[in-house]
């Protein structure tokens, strides 16, 4: 799934980059690693993703990570807010796997947090589980929090993970 992944970041950045609101668009792309591979930056300074800065491997620590990339978007946020400046921010989680290193955190610790987020009517959290033929990412993803019209689950051809980032 590692190439149909970066196209859709590929394309999620370009279709920003092609609206109207582009220069106010900010980006971090953080791997469930904990690799950062880019912090806060406008949508211009991003890379693409391709084959050397994007080739996951190890294991998938989702609750840890999806905890602490939920925090840096909560702090990006009320830093711009203490600003002055008016800003929403959306979160998409992609993970191909279940959960299975996970050290800190549960499902529920991540809804506590998507929750809070919710609250501020200036968030929106999505979840992209790509099929890996035995995980149900719908429920993965409503026990992290995630309302279900922003859980996506396509297959594992790159057509239906092409439409699903399309959404």
């Amino acid at each position: 799934n590692s190439q149909s992944v970066r196209d859709g970041v590929n394309l999620i950045k370009s279709s920003l980059q092609s609206s109207k609101q582009s220069d106010g668009v900010f980006i971090s792309v953080r791997y469930l690693n904990g690799q950062v591979l880019v912090p806060y930056a406008s949508l211009d300074q991003m890379s693409d993703l391709n084959s050397s800065n994007y080739n996951p491997n190890g294991g998938t620590p989702l609750y840890d990570q999806s905890v602490v990339t939920c925090g840096q978007v909560i702090a990006k946020r009320q830093e711009f807010t203490n600003g002055g400046v008016a800003c929403r921010a959306v979160t998409v989680i992609i993970t191909d796997g279940a959960d299975v290193h996970s050290v800190r955190h549960r499902a529920s610790d991540v809804a506590k947090v998507v929750k809070d987020m919710l609250l501020t009517e200036s968030h929106i959290v999505i979840g992209m589980g790509i099929s890996d033929g035995q995980t149900d990412f719908r429920q993965v993803f409503s026990e992290m929090g995630i309302q279900d019209e922003w859980i996506l689950t396509p297959g594992n051809t790159p057509s239906e993970i092409r439409r699903a980032f399309a959404v």
